[in-house]
């Protein structure tokens, strides 16, 4: 049984990852970089930095990732 998908060809799209820790979204955003990439898109990226750097929700005081 073959299955068919509707492909949609668009503009423009916008994709935000977020999480606690910069080395996570770091990494998920170079391999979507390279993978967007390898299939011909063309791609921009925009870093948002917080006002604040703190650790994650549930560490310790100046405890670094990964939390104990």
């Amino acid at each position: 049984m073959a299955v068919s998908k509707e492909v949609r060809r668009l503009d423009r799209v916008a994709i935000r990852f977020a999480g606690d820790c910069g080395d996570g979204k770091q990494l998920t955003g170079d391999r979507f970089t390279s993978e967007t990439a390898s299939f011909g898109n063309d791609l921009s990226t925009l870093p948002t930095f917080p006002a604040e750097i703190r650790d994650p929700a549930g560490c310790l005081l100046l405890v670094s990732p990964p939390c104990l």
